[in-house]
């Protein structure tokens, strides 16, 4: 299948994971060819053994950040909580190990993100916020008091809490997220490579460094840079040499490492002092608009996602071909 589509970054990516998750795929491929053609136009695999489950929490954000991909679909798809709670269900028995909950704005509505949550409490759970001053007490209570949550990613897009404010409406100030104690991931939006300068990271990172050093264990926040989802195509998405942000990041910082699949990219850096000893942390983290990718009649799927109304997909733009047959597969039962 790979060979046939002539896209070469495909197969690289392909025979550069770990032999376990080759495992998995033939395992997959081998399962899902068992159903007979004539009740099937599509095969599944997987495209990574972390394939996540994304949430988009039944209820909106106020806020209206001009790279937001989500805010129109909230106008147009109608939230159906109980819907929601059904499909996560499926997945509390299902083998797919990560649940990210998204928005919208989870932390609006804390009692039901907390009802979502229980229900999936055997998966290891991700939730993205801009993290409002409304309910950011109560949020972080819950986030530092469930288990299963294990990290959380906060929109913080500009240099300081005064720029952000202007677009990210009523936010916490910094000190607040200090009072985390589960890992934090500092997301920035990156809206064009080309206006990328490197001093705008040295202060992203004095800014968040002493926000970091804060927390009951230092050392927990980490600063992700976000590429534009609508500016990467295949041919961009893993190339090191040609990207400003990465090479401009390699002069000042000390390259960790390099992870990908089919669909994203990410580059790790570290900020090293004197003794050799790690300071701060800084991911760049690049993604394609699509998280499905078709070989032949095989889809490969990167990631499931519940909607706002509970019906589940495998692509953002809502595909959803043969997904019963996907969820059977899927299940543990």
């Amino acid at each position: 299948y790979i060979m046939d589509t002539k896209k070469y970054s495909y197969l690289i990516g392909v025979l550069l994971l770990p032999n376990h998750i080759l495992k998995v795929t033939c395992t997959w491929r081998y399962q899902m060819n068992q159903l007979p053609s004539t009740q099937r136009n599509i095969d599944f695999t997987l495209g990574r053994d972390d394939v996540s489950v994304t949430v988009y929490v039944p209820w909106n954000c106020t806020n209206n950040c001009p790279f937001c991909s989500s805010k129109q679909d909230y106008a147009k798809i109608h939230s159906d909580i109980e819907k929601v709670k059904a499909s996560l269900r499926l997945i509390r028995d299902s083998i797919m190990p990560i649940v990210v909950f998204t928005g919208g704005e989870p932390s609006s509505n804390v009692e039901l993100l907390r009802e979502l949550i229980s229900i999936v409490d055997n998966k290891t759970v991700f939730i993205n916020t801009s993290l409002p001053s409304r309910n950011a007490e109560a949020f972080i209570r819950l986030v530092n008091e469930t288990d299963c949550v294990k990290s959380i990613s906060i929109s913080r897009h500009r240099l300081s809490y005064e720029e952000d404010c202007k677009i990210l409406h009523g936010i916490a100030p910094d000190e607040m997220i200090a009072t985390i104690q589960k890992p934090v991931r500092i997301n920035v939006v990156q809206e064009n490579e080309n206006s990328f300068a490197i001093s705008n990271v040295e202060k992203y990172v004095e800014r968040w460094r002493k926000v970091s050093d804060s927390m009951s264990n230092p050392g927990n926040l980490l600063l992700n840079l976000r590429g534009n989802f609508c500016l990467q195509t295949p041919e961009t998405l893993h190339d090191m040499s040609g990207s400003k942000i990465i090479n401009e990041l390699a002069t000042r910082y000390y390259y960790v490492s390099h992870g990908f699949c089919n669909v994203c990219d990410t580059c790790a850096f570290d900020e090293i002092d004197e003794s050799g000893n790690t300071t701060f942390s800084i991911h760049y983290h690049r993604g394609l608009l699509h998280t499905s990718i078709r070989f032949g009649n095989v889809c490969e799927i990167n990631d499931l996602i519940i909607l706002q109304d509970g019906s589940i997909c495998y692509d953002w733009d809502g595909k959803n071909e043969a997904i019963e047959y996907f969820l059977s597969m899927i299940s543990e039962k």
